[in-house]
Formats: C-alpha cells, sequence, structure tokens
C-alpha cells in the first residue's frame, strides 16, 4: 500500500511539473488549442483572483465597478465571494515563487485525488469511463484555466473519504464560502437525518444572516453562458432569449428576469417530480455498493443537479460527475445505463464540439450550430433528468422515509 500511495504521489508530481513546465514555455497555446481549448493565459482564473485583489487593495469595489486590470474580454466584475480575495492575500500569490509553489501543490493534491479514484474503480467499464472523464475537454478547460472548480474537487474528495461527521460539515462549510454551491453536499447526510438536519440548518442561517449579501453579489455578476460549453436553467434561459431578439419572438429586456425566475422554478418542480416518481416506482434494480460510494454518487449528482437549477455553468463545472462512476456502471437498468454513458460522453466534450473543425465550425447563428447546441443541451437534460430520478430511487434503497419498515 505504502509503495502504491508514493507511485501515486510520483505520478501526480510529474503530471503537475508538466503542466507547470507547459505555462512557461512558448507552446502553452498551440497545446490547449489543438485539443479545442481556446486557451488564455496560464491559469487565467486564478491570476484574475489576483487581479480583482490588486483592484480591491486600490479600493475598486470590484463586485461594481470593472476591474482594469482583467484582460479584454473576461468578466471585469467579480463573481466570487470576498474570502477569495484572502486566499489571494495569505498565500501571498501575487509572489511569483509562491504563486507556482500553490499552483504546483494544488495540482498535485488534484491529480493524486483524481488517481486515487481511479484505483478505487475495479472493473473495467469504471476505469474506460474514468479515462473518458480525464481525456475530456471538461478536465483540460479545468486544468487550461486553473478554475476555482479545482478547489471544490479537492475538498469534496477529501470530505468523501473522511469518517467523522463533524469534520465533513467544518468542511462543506468551507466550500460554502468558497463557492455557493457546496450547500447541495449536505445530501451524504441523507443516511444520518440528524446530521442532515443539523447542518442543513445551519448553513441555511449562516447563508441567511451573514452570508446573503455576498451570494446576492455573486448572482447578479454570474455570467450567463448561452454556449454549448455551458449548462444549467439560466443557460438555457439565455440562449432562448438570444433567439428570441434575434427572431423577435416574445422573450426581450423587459420580460426576461420573469421569464428566468419562472423557468427555474419550473425545474425545482421537475427534480422533485422526478425525484418522488424515481422514490415511488417499483424498484428493477438494485445497486450493491458500499456507502462511501453511494455518498460518491450523491456528492456528484447532487452537485450537479443543484447548479443545474439554479446557475449557468461553464463546463468544467461537470467534472463532478466523476464522481458518479461507480454507481452509473452498476445500474442493472441498461437502458439509463447506456443512455447516461453516451450522455456522459457528448456532454464532457462540448468544447470539441463547439471549437473542433472536426464538428462542422459555423456561426452561432447558423442552423448548424443551433442543431449542435440542441443535441448537447439535451444530454445535459437527460442527465439531469436521469441523475433526480436515481436521486430517488436510492432515497427509496436506503429507507429514506422509513416507509417500508415491518411493524414490530
Amino acid at each position: 500500500m505504502i509503495k502504491k500511495d508514493l507511485l501515486n504521489i510520483t505520478l501526480s508530481l510529474l503530471l503537475s511539473f508538466s503542466i507547470i513546465y507547459l505555462s512557461l514555455s512558448n507552446s502553452w497555446s498551440f497545446f490547449w488549442n489543438s485539443l479545442s481549448i481556446p486557451a488564455q493565459e496560464p491559469f487565467s482564473d486564478l491570476k484574475a483572483h489576483i487581479h480583482f485583489y490588486n483592484c480591491f487593495i486600490k479600493g475598486i469595489n470590484i463586485y461594481i465597478q470593472p476591474c482594469e486590470l482583467i484582460p479584454l474580454g473576461n468578466a471585469n466584475i467579480s463573481t466570487h465571494p470576498e474570502i477569495w480575495l484572502k486566499i489571494v492575500y495569505f498565500f501571498n500569490l501575487n509572489n511569483s515563487v509562491f504563486y507556482n509553489i500553490f499552483i504546483f501543490t494544488i495540482l498535485s493534491i488534484y491529480f493524486f485525488s483524481l488517481i486515487k479514484i481511479y484505483s478505487n474503480l475495479t472493473s473495467h467499464k469504471n476505469k474506460i469511463l474514468f479515462f473518458i472523464f480525464f481525456l475530456s475537454t471538461t478536465n483540460f478547460i479545468l486544468l487550461e484555466r486553473f478554475a476555482t472548480d479545482i478547489f471544490i474537487f479537492i475538498l469534496i474528495f477529501i470530505i468523501l473519504n473522511l469518517n467523522n461527521k463533524i469534520i465533513k460539515g467544518l468542511l462543506i462549510f468551507i466550500g460554502i464560502m468558497l463557492k455557493y454551491y457546496p450547500i447541495f453536499l449536505t445530501s451524504i447526510f441523507l443516511k444520518n437525518q440528524k446530521y442532515l438536519f443539523f447542518f442543513s440548518s445551519i448553513f441555511i442561517l449562516f447563508i441567511f444572516f451573514i452570508y446573503l449579501d455576498q451570494i446576492k453579489l455573486v448572482n447578479n455578476n454570474i455570467l450567463e453562458i448561452a454556449l454549448i460549453i455551458a449548462y444549467g436553467v439560466r443557460s438555457i434561459t439565455k440562449a432562448i432569449y438570444h433567439l428570441s431578439i434575434e427572431y423577435n419572438f416574445l422573450i426581450n429586456d423587459y420580460n426576461y428576469s420573469f421569464f428566468k425566475n419562472v423557468m427555474i422554478i419550473i425545474f425545482i418542480v421537475y427534480s422533485l417530480s422526478l425525484i418522488c416518481w424515481g422514490f415511488l416506482r417499483p424498484q428493477k434494480f438494485e445497486i450493491n455498493l458500499n456507502d462511501q460510494l453511494s455518498n460518491y454518487f450523491i456528492a456528484g449528482s447532487s452537485i450537479y443537479i443543484g447548479t443545474f437549477i439554479f446557475g449557468s455553468n461553464f463546463d468544467y463545472r461537470l467534472i463532478f460527475l466523476i464522481f458518479t462512476i461507480p454507481y452509473v456502471t452498476s445500474l442493472k437498468n441498461v437502458l439509463i445505463k447506456n443512455i447516461l454513458i453516451i450522455c456522459y460522453l457528448i456532454s464532457l466534450n462540448s468544447f470539441l464540439i463547439q471549437h473542433s473543425e472536426y464538428f462542422i465550425s459555423s456561426d452561432v447563428i447558423h442552423w448548424i450550430y443551433f442543431l449542435k447546441a440542441f443535441m448537447v443541451y439535451l444530454c445535459k437534460f437527460l442527465v439531469f433528468t436521469l441523475l433526480c430520478f436515481l436521486i430517488g430511487s436510492h432515497l427509496k434503497i436506503i429507507n429514506f422515509f422509513k416507509l417500508n419498515e415491518k411493524k414490530k
């Protein structure tokens, strides 16, 4: 076991060193562009935090005023909580030495987490699906941008490999401060309802009384991406808005906000209906996985469902679906399993479909682009639908509502 861990650590360090070395070379743009990733300056998302920090210390309100240090074409209003400013200050990321050490360390932990997940997979199907994730444009864009989701991924991996529920709750709390969506991780306490109620109550009270202003700022500034390379209700509504403006349909600047809120409510009702259906429908399949791998599925699917309903997300956030691999490949229902795997394959490579010339490059208002967008959005919607249903089925398997207990 020690030799295996040493090998995993060594491989993680080598992969991290390779990324760092590539970032210092002139081949950065060529390498990522060849993989259908529109390259920016190395680790642009992390550098954005540094730029926002430098604007902040100059007295600029980065949540209202544009930061002139952000490169042209990128969002120059911050969409992250203030804790990221403290992270830049605490780790002294303006210093190039500390900056590179920080990146190298985080990348090493990230790769080690992925390798550990792979080493815990036993079947060939699981390992093949894992490599689809690892070699997908979802993972590539996460690494190229050094998106904040890489921190959340590491945090979730640690949470899922701990036994102490109090420490799990504390780490989820840290995740909520980094980005709102780790609140959906409270679902990992489904089999421990007292912890589910306790932590959910604490987190909701914290957000409502202390963190609400931060959440509102982030929500108001969130970039709604109406492209193939995004997912979520707010991406769908923004795409419908652009189509409506282009072809003079009903949705316009005056009613867009109302339309968006109605769509969010519709998807909340839709997801709850699917969960109920999954719970009430007679089970034709069972999942024989231990509690840890079941929690992997709950964590990955809850993040996807929650961010789908309430956010507009670049597709690097699909990396959390990697936690659902053992559950999905263990499904006895061949139709659901195959639909999910096919939709995973397409959704995870949306950057390839949007940017690669092999998928018929076209303008965003061309019918070819509409057709490609419809295919990818349909896959992401099917993933959302089936994961909601499977969560409902899982609730029945663990007897969440204790409706099937025999009377003593």
